[in-house]
C-alpha cells in the first residue's frame, strides 16, 4: 500500500499524461455526441439543413464569407472523418480545446478518486487473504461519487468548452445567464447521468481489474507496470460497453447551457435515453463511443499502469513520505 502524498504524486503525473495524450479523443467523443441535441429555439435552421446554402451568408469576424467558401462541419460519419473535419475547419489546436479545464479537473479528480480507492480497500481489509470481490467494487463506487460531486462543475465547462468552439468569455457569459435563471445548481448539471456512468463503471472497472490482477500474479508469479496497463485497458474497455449510454446523455445535457429553450425543458436521464432510442436505435444510444473507448481503455491502462510503477519504486526503495 502507497501512503498517501505517494498516491497523489503517481495519480498526478498519470492524470497529466493520460489528458495530454487523450483529449483529441474526447472532443471528437463530445462532437459526435451533440449531434444528438435537438435544435434549440433561435437557431437558425436554414445553414444547419444544408437545403438552402444558397442563400446564406456567413460572418467571420467583420467580413461575409460568400455560402461556397464557408466552412461545414456537418454530419461526422466516423472517428476518422471527425478529426479530419474538425481539424479542417478549425486548426489542430482544436482538438486539445478544453485542456485547460482538463487538468485543472484531472488532478483533483484523479487524487480523490485513486486515494480514497485505496485507503478505503485497504481500510476494508482487501488483501491476499481477503479476496472478497465485493470490496474493491464498494470502494469503487464511493470513491467514483466523491470525485464526481467535487469535480462536476469543472466537467461541465470543460464539455461545453469541447463541444464548440467558444472564447472563455462567450461561455462565462452563458455559465453566469444560466446561474441566473437557474441558479448555482446548474454547475451541477449532468450530476446524474454522470453518476450513473461512473459508478458502474467504477464497481466493474475495479471487480475486474483486481480479478485480472489476481489471475496474472498466480499464473506469473509476478505483476509490473505493463501487466497493470494491459489489466487497465481491458477492465476499462469492458465497463466503457456498458456505461456509454450514460454518457451520451450526460453530453446532450450539459452541451444545453446558455440555450433558454432546452434550459427551459429539462429532461430527466430515463425519458433522454428513451427519447435517443426512439429517434437513434441502438447508435443513437452509442454515438461517440468509438473516440470514447480509443481514449478511455489506454487512459486507464496509462493511469493505473503509472500507480504501479510508482508503487514498485517506492517500495523498492522504501521511501517514506
Amino acid at each position: 500500500m502507497l501512503f498517501p502524498t505517494q498516491q497523489i504524486l503517481s495519480t498526478s503525473i498519470g492524470a497529466m499524461c493520460t489528458a495530454l495524450l487523450m483529449t483529441p479523443f474526447d472532443v471528437v467523443r463530445i462532437r459526435m455526441q451533440s449531434e444528438n441535441k435537438p435544435f434549440a429555439k433561435g437557431d437558425c435552421f436554414v445553414y444547419r439543413t444544408g437545403l438552402m446554402d444558397h442563400v446564406c451568408t456567413c460572418f467571420n469576424g467583420q467580413d461575409p464569407v460568400p455560402w461556397y467558401n464557408r466552412q461545414i462541419n456537418g454530419k461526422y460519419s466516423s472517428t476518422i472523418d471527425a478529426l479530419v473535419k474538425i481539424t479542417r475547419s478549425e486548426g489542430l489546436r482544436s482538438l486539445w480545446s478544453g485542456l485547460s479545464p482538463t487538468l485543472i479537473m484531472s488532478l483533483p479528480n484523479t487524487v480523490i478518486y485513486f486515494t480514497t480507492y485505496e485507503q478505503l480497500k485497504c481500510a476494508l481489509g482487501y488483501n491476499k487473504k481477503n479476496q472478497n470481490p465485493i470490496i474493491p467494487a464498494f470502494s469503487g463506487a464511493m470513491a467514483r461519487i466523491a470525485a464526481v460531486i467535487v469535480t462536476s462543475p469543472l466537467e461541465l465547462v470543460r464539455t461545453k468548452k469541447m463541444s464548440e468552439k467558444l472564447s472563455y468569455s462567450d461561455l462565462i457569459s452563458k455559465l453566469g445567464s444560466s446561474i441566473e435563471l437557474h441558479g448555482l445548481k446548474t454547475l451541477w448539471r449532468g450530476l446524474i447521468p454522470t453518476i450513473w456512468r461512473d459508478v458502474p463503471f467504477s464497481i466493474f472497472y475495479w471487480s475486474a481489474y483486481e480479478r485480472l490482477k489476481l489471475y496474472i500474479i498466480d499464473y506469473r508469479g509476478y505483476f509490473n507496470t505493463l501487466n497493470a496497463f494491459y489489466c487497465g485497458a481491458t477492465a476499462g474497455g469492458l465497463a466503457t460497453v456498458l456505461t456509454h449510454p450514460f454518457d451520451t446523455v450526460k453530453t446532450y445535457r450539459q452541451v444545453q447551457i446558455g440555450q433558454v429553450y432546452s434550459e427551459n425543458r429539462q429532461e430527466g436521464t430515463l425519458k433522454i435515453l428513451n427519447s435517443l432510442h426512439k429517434s437513434g436505435g441502438i447508435a443513437g444510444l452509442y454515438k461517440g463511443f468509438v473516440p470514447r473507448l480509443l481514449k478511455v481503455a489506454p487512459a486507464c491502462g496509462i493511469m493505473i499502469g503509472s500507480i504501479e510503477f510508482f508503487r514498485g519504486f517506492f517500495q523498492r526503495r522504501s521511501i517514506n513520505p
